[in-house]
């Protein structure tokens, strides 16, 4: 199977539909930094505040004050000058602080597994066609970053259908690009459809109708095997999320059923499987997935290592490195081989008012109401994960370039797969320097 198949395919299909829609014009690169004098000397590159509260200055001989940090709040160190560290905040602001109040960060691991360490890595960046937050920039901008995309495209139907629930212009272009610069595709099959309640949500109800029924999952698996001839994807991606723990074996024969026949065709298996650390056959989010019974009919079992805390809970870290790394070495104590677990990262976190729901926010948005409300972005040690409090009580935990650098450490450390992004267009724009510089 050929990315050059299609690549002509999908170039006809935008011709013949005359395809109008405008692609957003990339943001611009950042400006590159000055050179470094002689006399500067280069240092790591992050550091936490270990004083008990740091102006951060304009300039060195300046005493205009650009913030004030706290202990225990983390930043980047640019270079050194003389007895002041330039320093990015995690704002973005730059700034002078003295050498004795901040000290070189602890660096996330990165030690290389001998064993992989020849393998590139998967990068997969999950697609999603939305106008207000698109994915478009990001494989525009980092498809030397990536490896693979994996567009959200059909969703099931009980008898075992398939129903494209995607922007068929914008993701034949997406996918026209991804042939074009050489990365893998794979169809995202999901059971994201409208419940007994007429909301827009994962379904358990119509997974278990399909799972159930033999008939329905071999139409299913059949009409995979079809959609994926058609377009010439690279393979699948099974996201079925809220599966009832009874139908824990179901899912299994379905599995089994699809890889057995989607490779003889040539075709990659992947799934996302819900973040676990012990096992619980009764537990409604994850005991449906079997990590030992599963992952013999997958090339890729992607960890969804997000939504520690979730919208609808107390307020925390979408992935704190201590759980996330818990999470990896329960699938390798259930026997799940290291090249084939792919390390769920978020773009995105949670603000979190003082009751009630909170609301999801990329990175940017994080960014921006921190710096509108005056808020001061604080480093959790333990989590390694930033977060601020502002307003009436509200908080905000969220992903960074910083944070994904410690889970980009387990990667290394345990010589996994590589990582799956959820998703493009939510993430921190410096994370693709840091997932380059790591997996080099």
């Amino acid at each position: 199977m050929t990315q050059s198949i299609l690549v002509t395919l999908i170039s006809i299909f935008l011709y013949l539909s005359s395809l109008l829609s405008g692609i957003g014009s990339s943001p611009s690169s950042p400006p590159a930094e000055s050179p470094k004098t002689a006399e500067t000397a280069q240092v790591p590159t992050s550091g936490v505040v270990t004083g008990n509260t740091v102006m951060v200055y304009k300039s060195t001989d300046s005493r205009d004050i650009v913030a004030t940090l706290q202990r225990g709040d983390y930043v980047d160190i640019l270079h050194r000058e003389g007895s002041w560290y330039k320093v990015r905040l995690i704002s973005g602001e730059t700034g002078y602080v003295t050498t004795f109040t901040l000290m070189p960060a602890d660096s996330p691991p990165v030690v290389e597994n001998p064993a992989t360490a020849a393998r590139r890595r998967v990068v997969l960046g999950y697609y999603v066609v939305d106008q207000r937050l698109p994915s478009r920039p990001s494989l525009e901008n980092y498809s030397h970053v990536l490896t693979a995309i994996s567009p959200w495209t059909w969703e099931i139907t009980a008898s075992g259908g398939l129903v494209a629930s995607f922007g068929t212009a914008e993701t034949g272009q997406a996918l026209k690009l991804a042939g074009e610069r050489g990365l893998s595709t794979y169809a995202l099959i999901h059971n994201f459809a409208l419940n007994s309640k007429g909301l827009q949500n994962f379904n358990a109800t119509l997974v278990n109708s399909m799972l159930s029924n033999p008939d329905a999952r071999r139409k299913l698996v059949q009409n995979i095997l079809a959609t994926l001839k058609s377009w010439q994807f690279t393979g699948v991606h099974i996201d079925f999320e809220m599966v009832m723990p009874s139908d824990r074996y179901n899912l299994q024969a379905f599995l089994k059923e699809l890889y057995n026949t989607l490779h003889p065709a040539g075709f990659e298996v992947t799934m996302a499987v819900p973040a676990k650390d012990r096992e619980s056959v009764t537990n409604s989010w994850s005991g449906a997935y079997d990590y030992s019974a599963l992952h013999p009919y997958l090339d890729l079992m992607m960890l969804m290592t997000y939504d520690e805390h979730w919208r609808g809970g107390a307020p925390g870290p979408v992935a704190s490195l201590p759980w996330v790394e818990s999470v990896v070495r329960f699938a390798l104590n259930e026997g799940v081989p290291p090249e084939k677990i792919v390390l769920g990262v978020a773009g995105y976190g949670y603000d979190w008012p003082r009751q009630g729901q909170a609301r999801a926010v990329t990175y940017t948005q994080a960014i921006t109401t921190a710096k509108n409300y005056g808020a001061q972005i604080q480093w959790d040690a333990t989590a390694k994960v930033p977060y601020f409090h502002y307003g009436d009580g509200r908080q905000v935990w969220f992903e960074s370039r910083q944070s994904l650098s410690y889970k980009l450490g387990l990667v290394n450390k345990y010589g996994l797969a590589g990582i799956s992004l959820w998703r493009l267009g939510q993430e921190d724009p410096g994370s693709w320097q840091i997932i380059q510089d790591m997996f080099s």
